[in-house]
């Protein structure tokens, strides 16, 4: 799985828009398995930083869809890598 997920890490930092949505479409994908941190936290980091508006909408829409909330104490504390202060 973890091969299958740095392909579409690849496709996600392409500089084509359309890449970069179908990559988002195949995380949303991988949100459903138990260890699914490294999904999550591409989709965070393209909704806070990527440049066009649109695939940033699509990537948080994802993100919140699964109700990604830390669970119990400090769940992303682990795995949150990519906060900005």
């Amino acid at each position: 799985m973890d091969e299958e997920i740095s392909g579409i890490i690849t496709k996600l930092s392409s500089k084509s828009v359309l890449k970069r949505k179908d990559a988002i479409k195949d995380l949303k994908a991988h949100l459903s398995v138990k260890d699914s941190q490294l999904a999550r936290l591409c989709l965070h980091y393209v909704s806070e930083h990527d440049p066009v508006y649109t695939v940033r909408n699509i990537a948080r829409q994802a993100f919140y869809q699964i109700d990604a909330r830390p669970e119990g104490k400090g769940g992303w504390e682990k795995t949150f890598l990519f906060h900005k202060e």
